[in-house]
C-alpha cells in the first residue's frame, strides 16, 4: 500500500508540474510590433496573438496619416493573452505655417524651406522675368497656409529670356540677310539708303542693332541696303545771243563740259551764239555726258569787226526770209 501511494503521489506531482509550466507559457505572449502598420493590419496581428487593442489619434512626424506611430507596451514585451495594447494612429505630420520666400534668392529660399523647422520638399519652375535670374517670383502654398511637414512647395523663379546674336550680313543681298536673321531666331526688315559707292548698290551696308549684338529672340533687325542715287535732272541753259566765251562759261557752270562749236565764228570767243542743240530748257540726267553744240556767227577780228560781220550775216538772213 505504501508503495502504491508513493507511486500515485509521484504521478500527481508530475502532472501538476507539467500543467503548471505549460499554463504559464500559454497564458503570455510577446507583443507584436504594430508601429508602421495600418489600423486594419494591426487588428489582424492582435487577433493572431490573442490580444486586444485600443486606439488613439494624434499628429506624428514619423508616420503618415493612418499608420500606427506608437504602442504601449512596446514590441517584444511579454503580456498576458487577452490583455490590451494601446496604439496611437497618426493623423499626419504636425502642421506648420508656410513662410514667405517671395523675393528671396532660390538658394536662400530652399535652405529655409528644407530645414528642420519645415522639412518641405521644394520643386522649382522657371519663368522669364525682368527681375534678376534666380529670384523667387511666386510660391505655392502661399504665406501663412498651414500644411504638414514634408509638404511639397513649388517655387516659380525668374530666368533671363533666351538671347540671339545679330549676325554679320554686311555685303549680302536683302534676301540673304533676312534668311540669316531667320536662322538666328530674328526677324529682318530691309530698307534702302542712297549710296555714292556703286559697289554697295543692292548690298547690306548696315544693320540696327549692329552685328554680334545680343538681343531677345524674335527681335526686329533693320537691314539697310544701298541703292544708287537718283540723278538730278539739269536744264540746258539759254546761251543764244551771248558771246561764245559767255556761253561756254554758263554751260560749264551747270556741268555741261562737252561743248562743240560750229559756224563761222567757231574760233572767236567774241563771236555770237545764234543756235544751240539741245534747245534751252531741255532736261538731261548727266550734264557732263551731254554734248552741247553751239552755232556761232562772228568775224575774224572780234570786237567791232565781229559786229560788222554779224550785221552782214543777219542782213543776208533777213533778205532770205523775205524772199
Amino acid at each position: 500500500m505504501a508503495g502504491v501511494l508513493v507511486l500515485i503521489g509521484a504521478v500527481l506531482i508530475g502532472r501538476w508540474a507539467i500543467s503548471g509550466s505549460g499554463g504559464v507559457g500559454n497564458d503570455t505572449v510577446a507583443a507584436p510590433n504594430f508601429v508602421g502598420e495600418t489600423k486594419a493590419d494591426a487588428e489582424k496581428l492582435a487577433a493572431n496573438s490573442d490580444l486586444k487593442l485600443s486606439f488613439d489619434e494624434k499628429p506624428c512626424e514619423n508616420q503618415s496619416k493612418g499608420k500606427i506611430c506608437s504602442q504601449d507596451p512596446e514590441a517584444g514585451t511579454k503580456v498576458d493573452k487577452d490583455s490590451t495594447v494601446a496604439l496611437v494612429v497618426s493623423t499626419g505630420a504636425p502642421k506648420v505655417a508656410v513662410p514667405s520666400v517671395v523675393g528671396d534668392k532660390l538658394e536662400d529660399a530652399k535652405a529655409e524651406l528644407e530645414g528642420d523647422k519645415y522639412e518641405f520638399v521644394v520643386e522649382v519652375e522657371e519663368k522669364v522675368d525682368a527681375q534678376e535670374p534666380g529670384t523667387v517670383l511666386e510660391q505655392d502654398p502661399g504665406l501663412g497656409e498651414e500644411v504638414e511637414k514634408g509638404t511639397t512647395v513649388t517655387l516659380t523663379v525668374a530666368k533671363e529670356e533666351a538671347k540671339s546674336t545679330v549676325p554679320d550680313v554686311l555685303g549680302k543681298s536683302c534676301d540673304e540677310a533676312k534668311a540669316q536673321m531667320t536662322a538666328n531666331d530674328l526677324t529682318g526688315n530691309c530698307t534702302e539708303q542712297e549710296t555714292d559707292d556703286p559697289n554697295q548698290v543692292g548690298k547690306v551696308i548696315s544693320t540696327t542693332p549692329g552685328a554680334n549684338t545680343q538681343v531677345d529672340k524674335n527681335s526686329q533687325v533693320q537691314i539697310v541696303v544701298g541703292k544708287a542715287k537718283e540723278q538730278q535732272k539739269v536744264r540746258v541753259p539759254e546761251v543764244r545771243n551771248r558771246t561764245l566765251a559767255q556761253a561756254r562759261q554758263e554751260l560749264q557752270q551747270q556741268g555741261f563740259t562737252n561743248i562743240q562749236v560750229a559756224g563761222p565764228g567757231a574760233g572767236n570767243d567774241n563771236s555770237l551764239v545764234v543756235q544751240q542743240n539741245p534747245q534751252p530748257g531741255t532736261e538731261v540726267d548727266n550734264p557732263a555726258a551731254t554734248q552741247i553744240t553751239l552755232t556761232t556767227l562772228g568775224g575774224n577780228g572780234g570786237g567791232g569787226g565781229g559786229g560788222g560781220d554779224n550785221s552782214n550775216f543777219f542782213g543776208g538772213l533777213t533778205g532770205g526770209n523775205e524772199d
